[in-house]
């Protein structure tokens, strides 16, 4: 069965979250959202309860540090897959590997895959 994803408009009415707010808690690492090719963010079941759970305890009173703190500083990274196709696509990924270098890039890539098939 096919996992439902929902644009940022249908996420914000169900949470009470203002798009802003959802934008903001991405760009913290707290969710990941998936994104389209056309780069629109979708969000599953996991990413819509874990911003459920952050506006609550918001709402509670509780600080964006202590959230962090109670989620676990779950800083969230983008699945494998699609780093890897913005990696070989030239997109920039500011911080997960500091190499401007395409070809480095792709150097690592492949070095990494090797590394995981010996495993």
């Amino acid at each position: 069965m096919a996992e439902s994803l929902l644009g940022i408009g249908p996420v914000s009415a169900l949470t009470g979250l203002t798009e802003r707010q959802i934008r903001y808690y991405e760009s913290q690492g707290l969710i990941t959202p998936r994104r389209t090719p056309g780069r629109q963010r979708l969000y599953g079941p996991p990413e819509v309860a874990r911003l459920q759970q952050i506006r609550r305890m918001l709402d509670a009173g509780q600080t964006l540090q202590t959230v962090r703190r109670a989620l676990g500083q779950q800083r969230t990274l983008p699945p494998e897959s699609d780093v890897r196709s913005r990696l070989l696509s030239g997109q920039a990924l500011r911080s997960l590997y500091p190499v401007s270098n395409r070809a480095e890039l792709e150097r690592m890539i492949s070095e990494h895959e090797e590394e995981d098939d010996v495993d």
